[in-house]
């Protein structure tokens, strides 16, 4: 059984996950590749982010926008 601190504790930090997750929901984004282009997403991710998908795509938006 928990004690009562460890309640509130962990009531504290879920209140404060959900804080954190409502200010990043107007960010988030999903979108649906054909295997196509998920795979060239994934090799280039590979190639210049260490397999890191969400890196090489914040690179290839940054690079759109930014016409670099």
């Amino acid at each position: 059984m928990s004690m009562p601190d460890e309640n509130d504790e962990q009531s504290k930090l879920k209140e404060q996950w959900k804080q954190a997750d409502a200010n990043r929901r107007h960010r988030h984004f999903q979108v649906r590749l054909d295997s196509q282009l998920a795979g060239k997403l994934q090799h280039y991710a590979d190639q210049r982010h260490q397999g890191v998908i969400n890196a090489a795509l914040q690179t290839i938006i940054l690079k759109f926008f930014n016409a670099k």
